[in-house]
């Protein structure tokens, strides 16, 4: 039986073979030449980080590197209609084919970065993309529960950390980079199961445990989050604000009026912030089980035009449903996000 890795290590190589030959690029145009509808692929970001940047690495679409994410962009417009998500609900509404390989950019959370580091190279390339934004953060020095987590693990000096019984592991070493992201990524996953206030409980105990007994965990040491200022200048500029709840949990672990509340509150800040109406709707975490029929037709009451997830798959003009976009996590390094689109393109 072949290994994981060694698939994973055979399916790398011929992802580098097909970027770095040329052949990506081409087998993408042949396969636009030979096909009357195209998908589209809504690609997800989360945060553009520099070498300055501080963060663990807890997945391969959280943290984009500045340097890979021009080199994206710049390949994107080379290869692809790149489209907004206005456009991608036009042609879901109206069944209407993508007739060239298209691809839309997004991002979650509304972090600082969008503004600091990726919309300098969205102005310089004039790509439309979205920002989802987690409006009780926006202008607060405040972060999602996961980044809470990130930084509670960078933070500490401690080099172990004991976890409750009712999260399924006791003590978790932190002596070494690899082990805190490895921890973070545990730590995190545990807690998206639980419901909201305990959740709130845990971290607070957890930030306890690791020595930051100062702090709360809504005290996490600067901003890192968008302020409205920002989000309002790049909506003049091409940027389409969206809305990704208003703190951030998970909505289908809630009681129902109160995850209604989290995106009522959210499209409304919005609105209130930008003077236009929100039509974009992201889901927290955007998994299979994190959102409900009952809540997709409340987005749908309440004016919102699309809701995207964060399940794998790409968008189809002609049959596509404009309340279950699947997206896909923008990955990096380039030889392996093209590889990964080529291959999305063929399926369709």
């Amino acid at each position: 039986m072949v290994s994981k890795s060694a698939k994973q290590l055979t399916r790398d190589s011929v992802y580098v073979a097909l970027f770095y030959s040329g052949a990506a690029r081409s087998l993408t145009k042949i396969v636009a030449g030979l096909r009357r509808e195209h998908p589209c692929v809504i690609l997800a970001y989360h945060r553009i980080v520099d070498d300055h940047s501080s963060y663990l690495n807890r997945g391969p679409a959280m943290h984009h590197r500045m340097r890979d994410f021009e080199k994206e962009i710049d390949y994107f417009g080379r290869n692809f209609d790149i489209v907004s998500m206005d456009e991608v609900v036009q042609h879901v509404r109206d069944g209407a084919a993508f007739r060239r390989p298209s691809l839309a950019i997004t991002f979650d959370d509304g972090y600082l970065d969008n503004y600091t580091l990726a919309y300098p190279v969205l102005k310089k390339y004039g790509v439309p993309a979205t920002i989802y934004l987690t409006t009780g953060l926006i202008g607060t020095e405040d972060r999602t529960w996961p980044d809470q987590i990130e930084y509670a693990l960078l933070t500490t000096g401690k080099n172990t950390v004991e976890l409750p019984s009712s999260l399924g592991r006791g003590t978790i070493s932190l002596g070494t980079r690899k082990e805190k992201e490895m921890a973070c990524l545990e730590i995190g996953q545990a807690f998206k199961l639980l419901p909201n206030d305990t959740r709130k409980r845990l971290l607070e105990e957890l930030f306890h445990s690791l020595g930051l007994n100062g702090r709360n965990p809504g005290d996490t040491g600067g901003r890192v989050m968008l302020n409205w200022d920002e989000v309002r200048e790049m909506a003049q500029n091409g940027v389409t604000i969206g809305c990704h709840s208003h703190t951030h949990p998970i909505l289908s672990r809630m009681p129902l009026q109160e995850a209604k509340e989290e995106i009522r509150v959210s499209k409304e800040l919005v609105e209130e912030n930008l003077g236009r109406e929100a039509t974009h709707f992201a889901i927290p975490n955007g998994g299979r089980n994190d959102f409900t029929e009952e809540l997709k037709g409340y987005c749908r009451e309440i004016g919102f035009e699309s809701v995207t997830t964060l399940m794998l798959g790409t968008v189809n003009g002609s049959h596509g449903d404009a309340f279950a976009l699947r997206r896909l996590g923008a990955m990096s390094p380039l030889w392996m996000l093209a590889g990964i689109l080529m291959r999305q393109m063929v399926k369709g």
